[in-house]
C-alpha cells in the first residue's frame, strides 16, 4: 500500500505541472538494470482523449508482440477530458486493485514554438511565342523556350512538444527506489495529436526494449 501511495502521488505530481529512433535524453536509476515485468499500466497524461488512446493502446500492443503485458489506463481509470481530474484515491485504487508492479507515465512538459524560415523554390515551364500549336502548327510549339519562376521564402510558425515518460516500480519501497526511468522525446509539427502521439509511442518503446528496462 506505501508503495501503490509512492506511485500515486508522483503520477498525480506529473500531470499536475504538466501544462526517431532514440529518446532525446534519459535518465536510468544508478544500478536499475532493467527487470521482468509482470503487468504495466500505461498513463498518457494527456487532456485529450483521442491521442491518450492512441498513445496508450500503441505502447500496449507493441508490448504484447514481446510477450509484456501492460495495459490501457482507460480500462482501470474513467475516460476524463482531464486526467489531473482523477483523484490520488483512484488512482491507488486502480494500481491495487489492477495488482500492476509497473507504472508508465507519458506527460507534456513543454511546447516550444519558434518561426522557421522556409526556402522558396524554383519551377519551369514552356514560353509559347505567338498563336503557337494552334495557329501555326507545331513549329512555335518545339521551338519554343523554357520560363523560370521563383516563390520567395516564407517564415511558417514551427510547434515542438516536448513528452517526458516515467517508467515507475510498484513494488519498490521508497519514492528514490520507485522510479527507475525517465526519458524525454521532442515531436515536432505532427500532421495530428493522434499521429504524434502514434509516433512517440513507437520511439519509448523502441527506447525501453533497445536498453532491455522493461521485459
Amino acid at each position: 500500500m506505501k508503495t501503490i501511495k509512492i506511485i500515486s502521488a508522483a503520477v498525480v505530481l506529473l500531470v499536475a505541472s504538466s501544462c526517431g529512433s532514440a529518446m532525446k535524453y534519459t535518465w536510468t536509476k544508478e544500478g536499475f538494470s532493467g527487470k521482468h515485468f509482470e503487468k504495466i499500466l500505461v498513463i498518457g497524461a494527456s487532456r485529450n482523449i483521442q491521442s491518450r488512446t492512441v498513445f496508450e493502446n500503441t505502447v500496449v500492443n507493441l508490448l504484447a508482440k514481446e510477450n509484456i503485458t501492460a495495459q490501457n489506463s482507460l480500462n482501470a481509470l474513467p475516460p476524463v477530458q482531464d486526467i489531473s481530474q482523477i483523484s490520488e484515491e483512484r488512482i491507488i485504487a486502480a494500481v491495487r486493485d489492477g495488482n500492476y508492479d509497473g507504472v508508465l507515465v507519458a506527460t507534456l512538459v513543454d511546447v516550444n514554438t519558434q518561426d522557421v524560415r522556409e526556402s522558396g523554390t524554383t519551377m519551369y515551364g514552356p514560353m509559347y511565342g505567338g498563336r503557337g500549336y494552334y495557329g501555326r502548327g507545331y513549329g512555335r510549339y518545339i521551338y519554343s523556350g523554357y520560363s523560370y519562376m521563383y516563390t520567395p521564402d516564407y517564415y511558417r510558425e514551427q510547434k515542438t512538444y516536448v513528452v517526458e515518460t516515467r517508467l515507475f516500480d510498484a513494488k519498490a519501497q521508497s519514492i528514490e527506489k520507485a522510479l527507475v526511468w525517465s526519458g524525454q522525446s521532442n515531436i515536432t509539427d505532427p500532421s495530428s495529436f493522434e499521429s504524434g502521439a502514434s509516433s512517440y509511442a513507437k520511439t519509448l518503446v523502441k527506447s525501453l526494449l533497445k536498453s532491455n528496462l522493461i521485459r
